[in-house]
């Protein structure tokens, strides 16, 4: 009896030696795993844009590491979620680094249901959060939040002086210059309809042209329109200008003062 006894006692150190060893190393292991994230970079896709989350992960401990799991969730300025993506990497090696990129697609036609977000500079708020198995049987868990400021595709649309020509001995052309600023990652191309109502919200005239404005420029144009000599006093001094931008991918609209 007493050698079982012996012997058990013996197993049960061993038992707690190898606990306290792996509880150790799996510790030093832990503090010395190094996750990194590079600055977030905007690239155009087919169908929106597509956020690149650059990441690396050290792993220089004892142990290899299992199922990693990347989950970003984006949300604009007022808290509404646009995007939740996952990036899953089974496993990483001991004494190995991994190098990648958490890829994010926003598309256009979700952002765009926030009028916001087309004609005023704002941010999103990224959380990030990231889960692995250490050692394929102790969970690891951690997060981070980062704020990326968003450019507006069409800041500070503006209409200027509108002009009436003469054209013929039976309309005039009516001349409607028009500016913004591209603040966004992307280039704005498709295009644009105004429509002149006067100051009863009449509609007077329309026209359109097509628009190309490259991400981060301004923009400077005109839309030409013809207006019977008949209806010339409809156009007043004051009124409004009904902005309609339309692409493949979406359509937005804004109203404009003018006078």
């Amino acid at each position: 009896m007493k050698p079982a006894i012996r012997a058990l006692g013996i197993a049960t150190i061993i038992i707690w030696i190898l606990l306290i060893v792996f509880s150790v190393t799996a510790l030093y292991s832990v503090m010395n795993l190094g996750i990194g994230f590079g600055e977030p970079q905007f690239f155009p896709s087919s169908r929106g844009i597509v956020l690149s989350l650059p990441f690396s992960l050290n792993n220089s401990g004892y142990y290899d590491i299992s199922e990693l799991n990347i989950t970003t969730r984006i949300t604009d300025s007022n808290g509404t979620l646009l995007t939740l993506s996952k990036t899953f990497v089974p496993l990483v090696s001991k004494g190995s680094n991994v190098e990648a990129a958490h890829n994010i697609s926003i598309e256009l036609s979700d952002v765009m249901e926030n009028i916001e977000l087309i004609f005023n500079d704002s941010f999103f708020e990224f959380d990030t959060f990231v889960s692995l198995n250490f050692a394929h049987i102790v969970p690891v868990q951690m997060s981070m939040n980062m704020t990326v400021p968003w450019g507006a595709p069409l800041s500070n649309v503006s209409v200027g002086e509108i002009s009436v020509l003469n054209y013929t001995d039976t309309h005039v052309k009516v001349v409607v210059p028009i500016s913004f600023e591209n603040h966004s990652f992307f280039d704005m191309t498709g295009t644009m309809k105004l429509e002149i109502y006067n100051d009863v919200d009449e509609l007077v005239t329309y026209g359109e042209t097509s628009l190309h404005a490259p991400s981060q420029s301004t923009y400077d144009g005109q839309v030409d329109m013809y207006l019977s000599l008949a209806d010339v006093p409809k156009l007043t001094e004051s009124g409004r200008v009904r902005f309609i931008f339309e692409t493949p991918m979406f359509a937005v609209e804004q109203w404009i003062p003018y006078g």
